[in-house]
């Protein structure tokens, strides 16, 4: 008689009891050797392929479970009118700059105002015009410049009687004025009053699409940076605007809209690949997500590992060192580095992202104080991120393979658990 060792005897009683196909045949007596062979080989075959087959379902499931789809159904939708950045030419207040020289009392007050001047020019891309200026570093060089900018009072105006304020905020670009933002505590020189911040972005509906916006009574020009709301004024959508001359400038823009459906908010964020404002992993802003965040805070990381110190030009919930004019040097110097560190920022996409581009442009001068006037083509198409594949449907593309590679099921998996733990016991 042949020996049986314990193990082999257990599984061969969980095999010859289960429903599973083809396992029986492994275990039947009746069975020769190349019959077992057989068998084994188209088992092990099978295994083999389902495991394939159900990872790659799975991996689809956990990685890339979603889709973008084309929306049609703009009669009941709302648009966001387009954001707006001023910053204007004629930044320095001259009466402000002389009063701080006073408090000041420096020992070369013309030096010191032109310091002032050049400070109200500065940007991101013009450091190196400060780097002279370094026995000023003792100064809060973001409350100087605060002091010395021209205030300017003048409200958005819309075509359906909406009025709205423009915010005044400092950037990358110094100190400018801006409409329709999100992210405005961020960007807000002074603090934000109670209505400011519980005021929404300016919509319109589509009995509204004809609506324009109108920024009159300016003092001068400025250059013209449109944006979404979530996204923060850059040079990469700038309007050059002439310096010497009053002028009028309309604009038109299309709105490039991504939604996301409320289902969307259930999955893992590394399953969407993007994020929504609540979900904020931010460390300098806290409490508010957009990938334009994102992208600045991974930016003054980089300022800190490369320099020590971030530019003035920001508002954090952290309290981050201030480069003194002279360390702006390394900042200038290592500014290609910076901007290819950026490249491996891992900075997800806004879930709800809301995007222009200037459709019109038109530029000429006039006799009267500037303005500046657009509105919008109101979108007829838009973007919706949808679930493609969810749990269910992972969970039945599962089963359909195991029924199709051994007729199993979820009985089947109960059973399996029922006669090892019944083998097991006996």
């Amino acid at each position: 008689m042949e020996y049986e060792f314990p193990i082999s005897k257990f599984i061969r009683r969980v095999v010859e009891k289960t429903s599973l196909h083809g396992v029986f045949h492994l275990t039947n007596a009746k069975s020769v050797l190349i019959e077992k062979l057989f068998w084994a080989s188209i088992i092990l075959s099978v295994i083999v392929s389902s495991i394939y087959l159900v990872a790659l379902f799975w991996v689809r499931y956990l990685t890339n479970p979603t889709v973008i789809s084309l929306d049609r159904n703009y009669h009941e939708w709302n648009a966001t009118f387009p954001s707006l950045t001023v910053c204007f030419h004629d930044r320095l207040n001259l009466t402000a700059r002389d009063a701080l020289t006073n408090r000041v009392n420096p020992k070369d007050p013309a030096k010191f105002k032109r310091f002032l001047a050049t400070l109200a020019e500065a940007h991101l891309f013009r450091l190196e015009q400060l780097i002279e200026f370094d026995e000023y570093s003792d100064l809060d060089l973001k409350s100087v410049l605060n002091q010395i900018s021209n205030v300017v009072d003048a409200e958005v105006v819309l075509e359906n009687g909406l009025k709205a304020k423009l915010h005044r905020v400092i950037t990358d670009l110094g100190i400018c004025y801006t409409f329709n933002s999100a992210i405005l505590q961020f960007l807000s020189v002074e603090p934000l009053s109670d209505e400011d911040l519980r005021s929404g972005l300016v919509e319109i509906s589509i009995i509204e699409r004809d609506t324009a916006a109108t920024l009159s009574n300016l003092t001068s020009n400025g250059d013209i940076y449109y944006h979404g709301p979530f996204e923060a004024p850059t040079v990469l959508k700038k309007l050059l605007v002439k310096t010497a001359v009053s002028s009028f400038l309309t604009m038109t823009f299309k709105p490039v809209t991504v939604t996301a459906d409320s289902t969307i908010e259930n999955l893992y964020v590394q399953q969407r690949n993007c994020r929504f404002p609540h979900e904020s992993n931010l460390e300098f802003f806290v409490g508010f997500y957009t990938n334009s965040l994102c992208m600045l805070e991974c930016r003054l990381k980089l300022c800190l590992d490369f320099c020590g110190c971030v530019p003035h030009f920001y508002n954090t919930a952290v309290r981050l060192p201030i480069c003194p004019l002279k360390r702006l040097r390394c900042l200038v110097d290592n500014n290609v580095k910076i901007r290819q560190g950026l490249a491996s920022c891992r900075c997800l996409k806004d879930c709800n992202s809301i995007g222009f581009t200037l459709q019109n442009y038109v530029l000429f001068d006039w006799f009267k104080a500037p303005l500046i006037k657009w509105d919008m083509e109101f979108q007829k198409v838009r973007y919706s991120r949808r679930i493609i594949f969810g749990f269910a449907d992972a969970m039945v593309s599962t089963g359909g393979i195991c029924g199709l590679f051994f007729g199993a099921s979820f009985v089947t998996v109960v059973e399996l658990c029922y006669l090892f733990l019944r083998n097991i016991l006996k």
